[in-house]
């Protein structure tokens, strides 16, 4: 009777358990087996491959939606303020974009221009406000705004008319002359474009807004870009971690 021959490498049999050893530098002994951390390696570079063209495409084509990192609080403390008191308003992005422009003067394309929405409440006792104005400072070139607008959607409260002093003040202006922004009154969602798109703002850019109540006085935050980079972002990461740990 035939009796296979059982060896060490489990499950060979005597036609393979006499096969020649295979070299040390064939392209199998090179395996995932043997370098365990070669596929980690290669998957930590296409990580840095994506998150590299990830930011590449889009700073170097796609507009960028920014808002406020986060409300302001105006307490009427402030060197110059007359009496205002309220809070400076982030406002979501992309979502508002899709909103009616009701207001608007310069160039107000949200494709060829970078672009920061937010919005202005006042407090119940605070003194009246007739001119909000907007101007993002970054180095080492300030940013040259190119239009500015207000949305149908937020508050309840339009400007009178929008102003864009490109190469001059650089600053986007709404006034509210005569629909002037009284305590509890709260804006619609206010926006100011930049040129070129993707590069004119950056993550942690300065923003100066003054608001005027007879005299003008400046409150200064940052910029936070819109969260829809982040999460696409996180989920190019999170698949090439499923991946790692499937193939591991």
């Amino acid at each position: 009777m035939y009796t296979p021959i059982r060896c060490p490498r489990g499950g060979a049999t005597e036609r393979n358990a006499h096969a020649a050893p295979r070299p040390p530098f064939s392209s199998t002994y090179f395996s995932r087996a043997h370098f365990p951390g070669a596929h980690s390696r290669r998957a930590l570079s296409i990580a840095v491959l994506f998150i590299g063209i990830l930011f590449a495409g889009s700073s170097a084509v796609q507009a960028l939606p920014y808002t406020l990192a986060g409300p302001v609080a105006i307490t009427g403390a402030e060197a110059g303020n007359p009496g205002v008191v309220g809070t400076l308003l982030p406002v979501g992005v992309p979502s508002s974009l899709s909103g009616v422009i009701s207001v608007s003067g310069g160039d107000t394309s949200f494709i060829t221009n970078d672009v920061i929405v937010f919005a202005l409440s006042l407090s119940i006792g605070s003194s009246v406000v007739d001119e909000i104005g907007i101007g993002a400072n970054a180095t080492p070139i300030i940013p040259n705004p190119m239009g500015g607008g207000a949305f149908a959607e937020g508050g309840t409260e339009l400007p009178d008319s929008v102003t864009v002093g490109s190469f001059t003040n650089l600053k986007a202006v709404f006034e509210y002359v005569t629909n002037t922004l009284v305590a509890g009154e709260t804006t619609t969602n206010l926006f100011v474009t930049y040129s070129p798109a993707g590069t004119a703002l950056a993550v942690g850019s300065t923003v100066n807004i003054s608001i005027s109540s007879g005299t003008n006085f400046t409150v200064q935050t940052t910029l936070v870009p819109e969260p829809g980079t982040f999460v696409l972002l996180g989920s190019g990461l999170a698949v090439l971690g499923m991946r790692r740990r499937r193939n591991a």
